[in-house]
């Protein structure tokens, strides 16, 4: 029998990589206009992209966001319902979108031949959608059993509570969804957040797929040159997010089964010059199954099936997170194991194989992140959603393999330090107990909370 690998193969050098034929204009009314090609099938992909979301939402009606995302897929003001739902299977399209706190996008994708339906139906949703009374009464009581869903398991409660540690009440520290707000949101207020959040001055029209670019652009460009402004010109920045406090948040859960142990670090927006390099000392951290966190938790000790850590950043902010699940029972051994190895990581204990390890997952990775409509779609996204340089995606690989591990040492010590950190354990109250002792040794300050405590986030 072939043993499992337990580290990834070393790759030949990264080849230089160069977008695809591509044309980009920038609208006199603010608005970018862009399209790639992409040969091989004769799909095409429309995406309407605004650079602001949920940060507009009234924090007594969080939630709002989520029911405005799922609203909109009920057609737009010319087709409503059921007639927009036979035009799409008609033309064997895939609507698409979101609002997160940072943006908001519709998407619709399909045969390249029906591309002009496309970007009439996309602009529709996205400009003018229904939103009828019956679809939001529908939504909201599938948002509610979402909600119910999300905050019902130990590992979402800990999500929750560590972002509310990281970031309090900055929009990034909120939770997605309340029962209340979602209960108060009526379809005017989903009117008034889909007027401040779409405004075509702060927005961004690209197709990928087999076209003609120029083509493309000049003719977007044409139609959508004179679109007035919806809001005002100025988005909402929110403040800069506090620095969290050094603690250990316990949330006692009644018969839960497993015991959920978080952790959380203050990152940089994903503009920062710092984002490429700490995206390799979150690899080795805990970035995939050849990582520290689950070399150790799972693969030493035998007390969770996963242990992972994520780079989040978004455009005001960013943090390091892992949340880990074990029996009741493993809840300190849990947390001593993963605090060891950020005390470890932070002291610069690490090794050139493992830069190297880590430099090469993510060269390999980025040719699945750039293939296909989506993947070049979200490509392109993101260089305009967090203004990135031109040449961002055609020049990653070669930064990545400039990571050096003097480099990797001085981010983990300046972003992987413990008295940064922020902790959250959810689970038996009793186990509960043993965790906050053990965390107090190590220097941690303690809160208790009660789960449903972010039901009812401050002003």
């Amino acid at each position: 029998m072939m043993a499992f690998p337990t580290q990834p193969p070393v790759g030949e050098t990264p080849r230089p990589w160069t977008l695809p034929p591509h044309a980009v204009q920038d609208l006199g009314n603010g608005l970018r206009v862009a399209a790639v090609r992409l040969d091989g099938l004769p799909i095409a992909h429309v995406r309407w992209v605004f650079g602001s979301g949920r940060v507009h939402e009234r924090r007594d009606r969080l939630g709002s966001g989520l029911l405005l995302q799922r609203a909109m897929r009920h057609g737009m003001s010319e087709l409503k319902m059921s007639a927009f739902a036979q035009t799409l299977d008609g033309l064997g399209a895939r609507l698409g979108g979101g609002v997160t706190i940072d943006s908001a996008m519709v998407s619709i994708s399909g045969l390249s031949q029906h591309l002009w339906r496309f970007v009439d139906l996309a602009t529709g949703v996205a400009l003018k959608p229904a939103l009828p009374e019956i679809a939001v009464a529908a939504e909201r009581h599938k948002a509610m059993q979402i909600h119910r869903h999300e905050w019902s398991k130990v590992d979402g409660i800990t999500n929750l509570w560590l972002m509310h540690g990281l970031y309090g009440a900055h929009p990034y520290g909120l939770p997605r969804t309340t029962m209340a707000g979602l209960k108060a949101t009526t379809r005017e207020d989903l009117r008034t957040l889909h007027g401040a959040i779409v405004d075509p001055h702060r927005g961004l029209v690209l197709v990928v797929g087999q076209v003609d670019v120029d083509r493309v652009v000049t003719r977007l460009a044409a139609r959508f040159k004179d679109l007035p402004s919806q809001t005002t010109p100025t988005p909402i920045v929110p403040p800069t997010p506090r620095r969290p406090a050094h603690k250990m948040i316990l949330i006692p859960v009644s018969g839960a089964e497993t015991l959920s142990v978080g952790l959380g670090l203050p990152a940089v927006p994903r503009a920062h010059d710092d984002f490429g390099g700490l995206s390799v000392v979150n690899q080795v951290f805990g970035g995939s199954a050849s990582s520290r966190l689950f070399d150790d938790l799972r693969n030493r000790q035998a007390l969770t099936y996963g242990a992972y850590s994520q780079l989040d950043c978004g455009r005001h902010g960013g943090d390091i997170t892992s949340t880990v699940s074990v029996r009741p029972d493993d809840g300190v051994r849990c947390f001593e194991a993963m605090h060891r190895q950020l005390e470890s990581v932070s002291g610069g204990d690490i090794s050139e194989d493992e830069i190297g390890r880590a430099r090469r997952f993510l060269v390999g990775r980025f040719p699945q992140r750039a293939c296909g409509l989506a993947g070049m779609a979200t490509l392109q996204t993101v260089q305009w959603l967090h203004d990135l340089p031109h040449d961002e995606w055609s020049t990653e690989q070669a930064r990545t393999v400039a990571v050096s591990l003097s480099d990797a040492q001085r981010l983990a010590g300046q972003y992987f330090s413990p008295s940064s950190s922020t902790w959250v354990a959810v689970g038996p109250h009793n186990q509960l107990a043993d965790i906050g002792r053990s965390a107090s040794a190590l220097g941690l300050s303690i809160a208790e909370r009660e789960p449903d405590v972010l039901e009812h986030p401050p002003s």
